[in-house]
C-alpha cells in the first residue's frame, strides 16, 4: 500500500466529474462578477502566485496570511471556496477548516475546501479527506490542477445528491484507511482506547479466560496477530499465504473489544482479499451462522457484521490460551 498510496487516495479525492461549461476565462458584460476565493497561507509569495492563477481563471482571490485574518475575510465576504495551506503557525489547516466550517454552518452557508501543502504525506492526505476537503494538491500547484479542482467543486454544487454520497464515501474510506494504517504501522496504538471502553455484553454470560488477563492485553495480542498476518499475506503477492477468513474474524473481534461497528465493506478490506472474494466469504460465513449481518438503522443499504456469540466466546478462549502460553514462556 505504501508504494502507491498517492494513486489510491487520488482516485478517491479526484472523482471523475464531467467538465462543466461556464468556466471560460472571458466574461461578457452581462456575466456576474467573479466569484471570490479565499487563499490562506503564511507564505505571501505563494499566496500571490495562487492569486495570479485564480485571476487568470476568472476568480477574485482574497489572500489571508494567518487563520485569524482568514476568519475575518470569510465573515465579511460571500466566500464559498477556500484554498487552505496545511502548515501554518498557531493553527494548522485542518483546525482552520473545522473552524471555518463551523462558522459557515452557523450562517447557513456552504463552504468547499481545497487543501494545499508542500509536504504531502499519506497521513496529511487522510486528514484532508476526513475534514471533507474536496481536493488535496501538492505544491507547487500547476494552474491546470487548480482548474480541475475548481471544476470538481462546481460539479458538486450542481449535483448536491452526488456531493453528499461522495463525502459519505470519502469519510468512510478515509476512516478505514487511517485505522488500518495505524494498526499496521503503530504496534502500540489503541491501548488507551481499549482501556477506555468496556467489552459489550454478549447474549451469553462472558467467561473470563484468566483472572489477570485484561482486555487491553488481549486487544494488543490481536493487533500483533493481524500485523503478522499482513506480513505473511505479502509473501507470494498476497495470493498463496493469506487467510482472509481468519483475518476477518480477528478484525471483528478487535472491533468488539474497542467498541467499534464494522461494515461489510470494512470487513472485506480487513480480510486482505479482493473485494469479490471477500464478499463471497462474508456470504458463506453468514450462511454458516459464523457471522451475523445487522442492518444500519441510519442507512438501510448498509449492514454491519458481528461474530455469532456462540463462536465468539470459543474464539476468545482460544486466543487467551495462546496469550497465556506466551506469557508463561516469557516469565519462564
Amino acid at each position: 500500500m505504501t508504494a502507491n498510496w498517492r494513486t489510491r487516495l487520488g482516485a478517491i479525492l479526484h472523482p471523475q466529474i464531467p467538465p462543466l461549461e461556464g468556466l471560460a476565462l472571458q466574461q461578457d458584460e452581462a456575466a456576474p462578477p467573479p466569484e471570490p476565493v479565499l487563499i490562506v497561507d503564511d507564505d505571501a509569495d505563494w499566496g500571490n502566485e495562487c492569486a495570479f492563477s485564480l485571476r487568470a481563471l476568472g476568480y477574485e482571490p482574497l489572500v489571508a496570511l494567518d487563520p485569524d485574518e482568514a476568519v475575518k475575510l470569510f465573515l465579511s465576504h460571500e466566500i464559498s471556496i477556500a484554498i487552505v495551506d496545511y502548515n501554518m503557525p498557531g493553527r494548522d489547516g485542518i483546525e482552520l477548516i473545522h473552524e471555518l466550517s463551523h462558522n459557515a454552518e452557523a450562517q447557513g452557508r456552504r463552504l468547499h475546501f481545497i487543501m494545499a501543502t508542500g509536504y504531502a504525506t499519506k497521513d496529511i492526505a487522510i486528514d484532508a479527506m476526513r475534514a471533507s476537503a474536496v481536493d488535496f494538491l501538492e505544491k507547487p500547484i500547476h494552474q491546470s490542477d487548480l482548474r480541475r479542482a475548481l471544476q470538481r467543486i462546481r460539479g458538486l454544487r450542481d449535483t448536491p445528491a452526488a456531493r453528499e454520497t461522495l463525502l459519505h464515501q470519502m469519510s468512510s474510506l478515509s476512516s478505514e484507511l487511517h485505522r488500518l494504517a495505524r494498526l499496521i504501522d503503530e504496534p502500540g496504538h489503541g491501548e488507551a482506547a481499549a482501556q477506555a471502553v468496556t467489552f459489550p455484553e454478549p447474549r451469553a454470560p462472558e467467561r473470563s479466560p484468566r483472572p489477570d488477563l485484561d482486555k487491553p492485553e488481549l486487544a494488543d495480542f490481536i493487533r500483533e496477530l493481524l500485523r503478522k498476518e499482513t506480513k505473511r499475506r505479502g509473501i507470494g503477492a498476497g495470493v498463496l499465504f493469506g487467510d482472509p477468513a481468519w483475518e476477518m474474524l480477528l478484525d471483528l473481534l478487535l472491533a468488539r473489544i474497542e467498541g467499534r461497528r464494522v461494515s461489510v465493506s470494512s470487513a472485506c478490506i480487513a480480510s486482505g482479499a479482493p473485494m469479490s472474494t471477500a464478499l463471497r466469504l462474508v456470504r458463506r460465513l453468514v450462511d454458516e451462522n459464523v457471522l451475523c449481518r445487522i442492518p444500519d438503522e441510519k442507512d438501510r443499504r448498509r449492514h454491519f457484521l458481528i461474530i455469532n456469540p456462540k463462536f465468539e466466546q470459543p474464539l476468545i478462549d482460544y486466543l487467551a490460551d495462546q496469550l497465556r502460553q506466551r506469557m508463561a514462556n516469557e516469565e519462564g
